[in-house]
Formats: structure tokens, sequence, C-alpha cells
């Protein structure tokens, strides 16, 4: 009976969270605002292993997000998505050269509109976010979902093992908008921050899940899927409090509403991108709801973290870069929340599909 007790409150919990993962996640970014200290004390914890290399407290959030995503993937879809392999290959298409077209675009239209002084900082922190891989914390939107956690996980692997060849590929299409300088610097710094310990850490936690969920047993997993999406989200929130934090003291400073409300408008439309195209591509190949779900975080939120990683390192003179990457980051949560919402209405689905 205790046992069964314990079990409703973790359930009541977990949909509390759920059902203001928004706001909470809003929360968070006032929080870093006001009192960035203890996320930046978070960010600057770190263990040094044998080999010389450092393990930081992001990165371990961002092992137990994947950990978390893992253990819960219903394996049994993975033998669709590998008898499917043109979606993964289309999906990986879309995610980066959608976006590069769209900033392309923008590249030509918005200095004749803004000038050029307006919109280099701006277009330069947009191509960033485009050139990016799929957030990590896409998974927690696709596992709140119920969406196809084996399709989610594998654009986030594949897109990451992929990006030091993608990304600069993706950013020298941009040209229009950066600078060959700036150009070369994003490419050396995406190979370092994309390279082999990077990669690692999320193949690795994620190959855990696989192994735990194998061990288990799909029953105990299933039993434990509420406590596992309260850790999940937990990280998830602490992750983005720990990036706030960095960034949200030096942003704002010196800029005008008419610059944040095009940043935002910018960061917004990119996201709303991936969730049309994520849309079309599950029409066009007659998806079923759960990859849909998944197509559609996956397009729709990039891996603003590494984003604003290298604005710190190579544009630091350029405070609207950094603006653009943490608006980014947080509006592509608030349209992910209103694309949960969409997607949590009663539908019926066509049985049978991947």
């Amino acid at each position: 009976m205790a046992s069964s007790d314990s079990s409703n409150g973790t359930r009541l919990i977990a949909a509390w969270v759920h059902t203001n993962f928004l706001w909470l996640l809003v929360a968070s970014y006032l929080l870093a605002g006001v009192f960035p200290g203890p996320g930046l004390a978070i960010r600057g914890l770190s263990v040094t292993e044998p080999s010389g290399g450092v393990v930081t407290a992001p990165m371990l959030l961002l092992a137990l997000l994947l950990f978390c995503a893992a253990v819960v993937v219903r394996w049994s879809r993975v033998q669709d998505l590998v008898q499917r392999p043109g979606i993964l290959l289309l999906a990986l298409i879309a995610i980066w050269v959608v976006p590069a077209a769209f900033v392309g675009l923008l590249g030509w239209v918005l200095p004749l509109v803004l000038g050029t002084y307006v919109t280099t900082g701006m277009m330069v922190g947009l191509a960033l976010v485009a050139a990016m891989p799929v957030a990590n914390s896409s998974v927690a939107w696709c596992q709140n979902a119920r969406g196809n956690m084996a399709l989610g996980l594998g654009l986030i692997v594949l897109t990451i093992v992929l990006s030091p060849l993608a990304t600069p590929q993706m950013l020298n299409l941009m040209g229009l908008v950066l600078s060959e300088q700036e150009t070369q610097q994003c490419e050396r710094l995406v190979t370092q921050f994309s390279g082999t310990f990077f990669i690692v850490w999320v193949i690795l936690p994620s190959a855990a899940g696989v192994v735990v969920n194998r061990l288990v047993g799909a029953d105990r997993i299933d039993r434990a899927r509420w406590a596992i999406r309260i850790v999940s989200a937990m990280a998830l929130l602490t992750l983005n409090y720990t990036n706030a934090s960095l960034a949200m003291p030096k942003v704002f400073d010196g800029e005008g509403p008419e610059m944040l409300l095009v940043s935002a408008v910018l960061a917004v439309s990119l996201s709303v991108l991936g969730l049309v195209s994520a849309w079309l591509m599950s029409r066009l190949l007659n998806l079923g709801k759960a990859s849909g779900t998944a197509l559609a975080f996956g397009f729709s939120m990039k891996h603003t973290g590494l984003a604003l990683v290298l604005a710190g390192e190579v544009l630091q003179e350029e405070p609207r870069v950094i603006l653009m990457i943490v608006l980014a980051t947080l509006l592509q949560h608030i349209v992910a929340g209103g694309a949960d919402w969409f997607l949590a209405r009663p539908k019926v689905e066509v049985g049978g599909r991947c």
C-alpha cells in the first residue's frame, strides 16, 4: 500500500512538472538574471580525469538527461527506424540545410531593411544557432510528448557526430552574413567542441541507458517512468539555469527594446521553421504521430549551449551575438511548449505506422 501511495505521489509530481514545465523554465531564466551566482558556481564545478581531461557539471547534466531518455526508450521501435534509413537521411538534411537557406535569405533582406550595422551581430548569432546540431534537451520534450525516442536520440547522436564536418560547411553557405575571419574561427571552435571528448559524453550515457533498459526490463522501467521524468526535467531546468547564469547578466546592457524585439522574432522564426519542416516531412513520408513528434522537436531545437560557448570564445566583443543565442535558447523552449500543448490534444492516430 505504501509503495502504491509513493507511486501515485511520484506520478502526481511528474504530471505537475510536465504541466508547468514552461513556466518553470521561464522562472529559471528570471532567476539566472537576478541571482546568477549559484548557476555560475555550478558551472565552475569540475573534476579532472587521470588522463588530464576535465569533466564539468554541465556535461554531467547532459549525460544524465541523455541517460534518462535512453533508459525509457521502447527499443522495439528501433527495428522500424533501421528499416527506413531514408527518414534519418532526409532529417539530417533538413536539420542543417533548411535553417542555412533561411539565414542566407535573411542575409540579403535584413541589411537592406535595418542596415548592416544593426544586423551584423544578430545575423552572426542566428547563423551560429542554425549551424548547431540538435539540442540534447529535445529528448526531454520528446519524452514528455511520448514521441519516438529512438528517432529523437538518433537525431541527436548523429548530428553531434557529424557536426565537425557539417557545421563548418553550413557556416560557409551562410557566408553572406559572416565575415571570412569569423567563419574560420567558428569552424575551428566547432571542431574543438564537437571532438572526441564531447561525442563520448553523448554516446556513453545513451549506451548506458540502453544497457540498463535491457538488464532491468520493460516492466520495471514502466513502473519507474514517472520518477525518471522528474529527474529528466530537473536536469533540464538546472542545465538551462546554469547556461542562462553565464549569459543573462551580459546581454541586455546597452540594447534597446527594438533590438530585443527583432532578435526575438528571428529566434522564434527559426524554431517555427523547424516545426513546419517536420510537419511537411511527416506528411510526405506518411509518418505516425510518434515519429512526427520526434522530428518536430529535433528540427526546432538547436544546441544553443554549444553556440553560446563558441560565441563567448570567439565573438565576445559582439554582445548581440550572445543576445541572439540566449533568446534562441529560451524561445525555442517556449515554441516547444506550444508544440507540446498542440500535440497533447486528443487525436485519432492510424495504427501500424512508424
